[in-house]
């Protein structure tokens, strides 16, 4: 463990990451900073209207912000390049690096297809080589229609913390008796929305909690239609009403259409500029939702987007509220092995990754902390460290606890212990993936050519190392995929 540590490790193969909102984030970079083992900043230009251009000087100033502490002698006149050079030279770094853009937005003009799309994919392409200009590598962006993210409510775990919740029949019941896209309930059942147990739960859902508690009904209003995390706004229920009716008919395939015409516009400036795009999955990945199309709901959208040159922003928790995504482990070899089909590595298929848990029941679902789900977790660093993925990635979303700060889903505190223990397991699977290479060796050796003596070998060699491995870090106690039999051994000792 201490070779592998020693090679700064987490810097140079895998790299954990916060989310910072910029300057009116509660959640200052002094506090990332002393966040251990955060080595990198994911943020954007929120400040920036969704389709402008993200000017040079701009990024210059945010690469600043998060890469050097302030300076009283930086001369004002110095912008963009020039100042950032200065700083360079003159500036004492906080240890951080801002290479993840997330997100710059791709416009509701832009997945419409509206006329002004065209502006919009010009300023999108000249963001993109300011980016790349500073060595910003890989930038985040998502195809879900008016919604970036949807919950229902924050709810209290039962050791005090307060995490964010998705219960289906409050969306539904927001749909049918506040947003009132259709005039009667039928209508959302002919179109797919909501089958008619869901509607009969939503009816329930709104006489029981919502009908004679406007509080409430305000609060679920705010919830659902917040709009793109970091954004200065969220909308009204009228603006997101008539959000929602611009798509109104839209077909999966029509909104594929918009998608492939900007990815091919795009993808060849991103190229250039150094630049990997990648798209974050729907959230939750339901469909269709709110009467409007989704295209990324699992490994199938992947894959179109990777025919047009689009990585893949990897959020295990958006992916997961689809029941036909719960084996995720498989999901993500399967978009491995399309992307690697097409001549794509490991960090191009996957630029950006999130590792967020989330509790299920059918569509319900709620976040959690990493450490309740860290088999799970153990599970997934385990593929992603098999198949050679090296990167960027956050630990996403994570309860609030009492005495941490930041917005619902980005609690500081939450994420630091987050990313921890993430860090722990891509270290333990790092060990895993290179002490399993001398096991088979051995065994090989051993056997003399014997086929059934060698899969023995490797067996018994394999359980072996993993109980030796397990009295070193027996503190995450997790079970993990040992070995090319598939064969499941345990990390605590017997």
């Amino acid at each position: 463990m201490s070779e592998i540590f020693n090679q700064n490790w987490n810097r140079e193969r895998v790299r954990a990451g916060m989310r910072w909102f910029g300057r009116e984030d509660e959640v200052s970079i002094r506090n990332i900073q002393q966040t251990p083992g955060v080595t990198n900043i994911i943020t954007a230009l929120h400040h920036i209207p969704a389709g402008e251009i993200w000017t040079e000087n701009e990024v210059a100033t945010r690469k600043i912000e998060v890469e050097f502490l302030p300076h009283p002698e930086a001369p004002a006149e110095l912008e963009g390049m020039k100042r950032f050079q200065w700083y360079t030279i003159n500036g004492e770094r906080t240890g951080l690096v801002w290479d993840t853009a997330e997100s710059l937005v791709f416009t509701e003009d832009i997945k419409n297809g509206s006329p002004n799309r065209e502006e919009h994919i010009q300023n999108y392409k000249t963001s993109l080589q300011n980016l790349g200009r500073f060595g910003v590598k890989n930038v985040v962006g998502n195809f879900m229609l008016v919604a970036d993210w949807t919950r229902t409510s924050i709810t209290t775990l039962p050791d005090g913390s307060k995490t964010l919740k998705y219960i289906h029949s409050a969306f539904a019941a927001f749909d049918l008796y506040l947003l009132k896209r259709h005039d009667n309930e039928q209508a959302y059942i002919d179109d797919g929305s909501f089958t008619k147990a869901e509607v009969a739960e939503a009816r329930k859902y709104w006489d029981a909690y919502l009908a004679n508690s406007p509080e409430r009904q305000a609060e679920l209003i705010a919830m659902i239609t917040a709009g793109l995390p970091g954004a200065q706004e969220g909308f009204t229920l009228d603006d997101f009403r008539a959000a929602v009716a611009k798509y109104e008919g839209m077909s999966v395939e029509v909104l594929q259409e918009h998608i492939a015409y900007f990815l091919d516009a795009v993808v060849p400036v991103a190229n250039a500029a150094g630049v990997r795009l990648c798209c974050h999955a729907d959230d939750p990945a339901f469909t269709p939702f709110l009467g409007t199309p989704r295209a990324v709901g699992g490994s199938d959208g992947y894959k179109f987007l990777l025919d047009h040159g689009c990585g893949v922003n990897m959020c295990i928790g958006s992916l997961m509220a689809n029941e036909s995504n719960r084996d995720i482990t498989t999901v993500i070899r399967e978009i491995a092995e399309y992307g690697r089909m097409k001549g794509m590595g490991m960090e191009e298929i996957f630029p950006h990754i999130h590792l967020r848990p989330i509790e299920t029941d059918g569509k319900n679902f709620r976040e959690g902390h990493h450490a309740e789900h860290r088999e799970e977790l153990a599970k997934v660093v385990h593929t992603l460290v098999d198949l050679g993925w090296q990167g960027v990635f956050r630990p996403d979303h994570a309860p609030a606890s009492d005495h941490g700060f930041g917005r619902p889903g980005y609690d500081v505190i939450g994420r630091g212990y987050g990313a921890q223990l993430l860090l722990g397991l891509f270290e333990m699977a790092e060990i895993v993936k290179a002490t399993r290479a001398k096991t088979i060796e051995a065994a090989i050796r051993a056997s003399n050519g014997d086929m059934h003596l060698r899969d023995e070998a490797i067996k018994a060699a394999g359980k072996a190392e993993a109980k030796q491995i397990g009295k070193k870090i027996a503190f995450i106690k997790v079970p993990f995929v040992y070995g090319e039999q598939g064969v499941m051994a345990s990390l605590t000792p017997s």
